[in-house]
């Protein structure tokens, strides 16, 4: 169900001559994001106290949403496409995997390769961004940097 509504997003935002190839999503955060969760959750924490929350479990638990907001909206998401004119890049919806907008066409020239690896993600190099991937698009990744 998720890669098929991907797939539809994405093909209803190429040209109709495209036919899509493989689809990648993937995300990259924002090298500050921790900063910014933990600034946050601190924030949050001292509102719940300062308001008069007396639990330690609900003003820690303020804080944790003020701190997944804050990776959640410093994470950008992607879909990489790789389709019979070549690679497309695209923005992805934060909430659902969903194409939104074409970013950009990139020649044929950009280096993808892996960088990192663990049992669940790997990261990407695309360009000069790096990206990671879940292991369920490794197979198309892999397929599109040997294009």
């Amino acid at each position: 169900m998720r890669d098929r509504v991907l797939h539809n997003s994405v093909r209803a935002l190429l040209p109709d001559t495209d036919r899509i190839v493989h689809l990648v999503h993937m995300w990259s955060r924002h090298r500050l994001m921790l900063p910014y969760a933990i600034a946050a959750f601190a924030g949050l924490f001292v509102v719940a106290f300062v308001v008069g929350v007396d639990q330690w479990s609900g003003r820690i638990g303020l804080g944790l949403a003020g701190a997944a907001t804050a990776a959640m909206a410093t994470t950008e998401y992607r879909v990489l496409a790789l389709t019979t004119s070549g690679l497309v890049l695209l923005r992805s919806s934060r909430v659902r995997q969903k194409a939104v907008a074409v970013i950009e066409t990139l020649p044929s020239s950009t280096a993808i390769a892996p960088e990192t690896s663990n049992l669940v993600i790997t990261d990407w190099s695309v360009g000069d961004a790096i990206y990671s991937v879940m292991k369920r698009h490794q197979a198309s990744m892999v397929a599109i940097s040997q294009r």
